[in-house]
């Protein structure tokens, strides 16, 4: 079976479905967060989302996830080929925390729609869901597909860090942008050297702050930007990265407590 690289992958109608009249949620504190995960349990059968495939006139059908839990669905695995076992290569991830395949968690009654993923040339297959992942800790599916996803998230919380640090010195060194491209790239071919992971998301969830790094600082250089204003993108990148890092700490804590606590298992 071919692995994911070799599909014909298309992410999106429209990735939730939402409502513009979705109230904002509050910042959740240290007791709501804490009574959220004691919520937590795993679903042996039957879990609170629904995959279904929608035929379209264009002959490209559509997987539509829409989540039944009152916590946001963060991740989900569908395996390709139903007949198959649970492998990397017959499994495809997608994580609103670590934006593989997902650009945000998605909220109870919405839905997340995606083309079905094939071969060129070839049927699609119908996919069903394999495992997931709420908001409040609680999952579906055997241990080594849910295993996945923290390994993913970790994987970018460390490279967060590391762009964090990077950033932090160009800031105090005022650096160009030039210079940050050039540490950018240094990351990655200290990345490509020295990290294997079996897990493909891990993989590809590093490279994200290089990426963004570079695409933002490249084109800076393209406009020959000021210093003040290639500062001022490097600490925008700071707090991003930042913000986008405590979710992901706040997630595998979440995880954590949820796998020494009480489970349906």
């Amino acid at each position: 079976m071919p692995t994911s690289t070799g599909f014909m992958f298309s992410i999106v109608v429209g990735v939730l479905l939402l409502s513009s009249a979705w109230p904002p949620q509050a910042p959740a504190t240290q007791d709501s967060t804490d009574s959220v995960h004691r919520s937590a349990r795993h679903f042996p059968e039957r879990p609170p989302v629904q995959l279904e495939i929608l035929h379209t006139a264009d002959q490209q059908p559509r997987m539509v996830v829409t989540n039944h839990h009152q916590y946001s669905l963060t991740a989900f695995v569908v395996r390709t080929d139903p007949t198959a076992a649970n492998t990397i290569t017959n499994t495809l991830m997608f994580d609103g925390l670590t934006h593989i395949g997902l650009l945000a968690p998605i909220p109870r009654g919405l839905s997340f729609v995606a083309g079905v993923p094939h071969l060129v040339g070839q049927s699609p297959p119908d996919p069903v869901l394999a495992a997931a992942v709420w908001e409040d800790g609680s999952t579906y599916g055997p241990d080594e597909l849910l295993a996945r996803i923290p390994k993913a998230r970790s994987a970018l919380a460390d490279s967060y860090d590391r762009a964090i640090a990077m950033l932090q010195t160009g800031v105090d060194k005022n650096w160009t942008a030039a210079e940050y491209s050039a540490a950018a790239q240094q990351m990655r071919l200290q990345r490509d050297t020295t990290r294997e992971t079996a897990v493909p998301e891990a993989s590809l969830a590093e490279t994200t702050p290089i990426h963004t790094i570079t695409i933002n600082m490249e084109r800076m250089a393209r406009q020959e930007r000021s210093a003040k204003i290639v500062a001022s993108m490097a600490r925008s990148l700071v707090a991003r990265f930042t913000e986008d890092r405590d979710a992901l700490r706040q997630a595998l804590t979440a995880s954590n407590a949820s796998a020494e606590g009480p489970s349906d298992r």
